[in-house]
């Protein structure tokens, strides 16, 4: 079994308790214009371009058996043609290409993960699963929670929610923590920004909740998207309705924008202004005034 990963992380500290080992599967079934990790939507390899290394050999568009590469305006990659075979980045020196997304076996993912157990062991850490969105990959995944947990291991995932309740049901004997992103109560607005249908997702909240999982929700503060009055109230009333006491702020930043540049995603650049200290301290008070705690990410 095998399965499309575009990056293994090691040694993080934001994504769960202790040192972890993050694994980032491909792929993803929503479509946030805000997104972090654009490199993890597409269901396929992508070629992402560092324009500041390239030194003008010309070898990749030598390489390419599509002819997908032309240098007519600087170095330019017809997406069309592409088919992610990756000849282009084996011939480039300078590193100016990179290939986002390799497909690994379970032992091979295994192997990366045991590389630092003795620092999960000392540090309360463990490995998270995060993506695009790791439930589409939802074999490979309990492959790899079940060896997890055999060796002892702290196990998390990261997830936008918008799952299969009877596939994910599978994977909570062998889940420590869900991280469970909050984004869109209103299913007309959710469907016309990110896709998808949050009735599922708020679905699959309550279901959580009812079945006692280590679930903790997080709020990603877009502005004029999920940082709207009206989506914040939203969310707070589901929230309260659940009996959730905690929620994770999460802050918008712009670094996804450059990531998405590199792989000439189709995402629209937003050109959102981050927010400022006291604009945070008062979106956190809108939580706290309804007698939710807020852990802010920064």
């Amino acid at each position: 079994m095998h399965s499309l990963i575009f990056d293994i992380q090691r040694f993080s500290i934001h994504d769960g308790p202790g040192i972890r080992t993050v694994v980032f599967f491909k792929g993803c079934n929503l479509e946030c214009p805000w997104c972090q990790n654009p490199e993890s939507m597409a269901f396929k390899p992508q070629v992402a371009i560092y324009d500041d290394k390239c030194i003008d050999s010309r070898d990749c568009a030598k390489a390419c058996p599509v002819n997908a590469i032309s240098f007519d305006d600087g170095l330019k990659i017809n997406r069309q043609l592409c088919n992610g075979c990756g000849k282009c980045v084996d011939v480039c020196v300078s590193e100016a290409l990179k290939i986002i997304g390799k497909e690994y076996s379970a032992d091979e993912v295994m192997t990366e993960i045991m590389r630092d157990v003795d620092y999960y062991k000392t540090s309360g850490g463990g490995v998270t699963f995060s993506g695009g969105e790791p439930t589409l990959h939802h074999d490979f995944l309990i492959e790899l929670l079940e060896r997890c947990k055999a060796e002892g291991l702290h196990t998390a995932i990261e997830t936008n929610g918008y799952f299969s309740w009877d596939k994910f049901e599978l994977l909570l004997p062998y889940l420590d923590l869900i991280y469970f992103d909050v984004k869109i109560i209103n299913p007309d607005d959710n469907k016309l920004i990110i896709a998808g249908n949050s009735k599922r997702i708020t679905s699959n909240m309550l279901r959580l909740v009812m079945e006692s999982a280590p679930v903790e929700f997080r709020v990603p503060l877009i502005p004029g998207f999920t940082a709207t009055e009206k989506n914040i109230n939203d969310i707070i009333t589901v929230l309260s309705a659940m009996g959730i006491e905690t929620v994770h702020l999460l802050p918008y930043h712009s670094m996804g924008e450059s990531k998405a540049r590199k792989i000439e995603s189709h995402l629209t650049p937003l050109n959102l202004k981050p927010y400022s200290a006291e604009e945070l301290r008062k979106l956190c008070l809108k939580f706290e005034n309804e007698e939710l705690h807020t852990l802010l990410y920064r």
